[in-house]
């Protein structure tokens, strides 16, 4: 069984800078999309072209993790918006 996690970053279309909980960076973590506004990549990444069905072609900055990190943000109690995530 492959333990690694695929992570894809692409920069969120909805930021709204007037907004200070918005979120800058969509990071979709084996298919289940995070939000966050800072990210630390301490592991091996490359750029990839995807297609996304009913959305069309993305780009992203992709990682195989084998940990990921999340910092609160203390403006929500979910577990969808951190401050940060540290991708290892």
């Amino acid at each position: 069984m492959n333990s690694e996690l695929e992570v894809l970053i692409r920069f969120n279309t909805n930021y709204n800078q007037e907004d200070p909980h918005s979120k800058e960076w969509r990071v979709i973590v084996n298919g289940v999309e995070k939000l966050c506004n800072t990210i630390d990549i301490v592991c091996s990444s490359k750029t990839s072209k995807n297609f996304i069905e009913g959305v069309g072609f993305k780009w992203h900055i992709q990682c195989n993790a084998s940990e990921l990190i999340f910092e609160k943000d203390s403006h929500y109690d979910d577990e969808t918006h951190f401050q940060k995530i540290t991708i290892c």
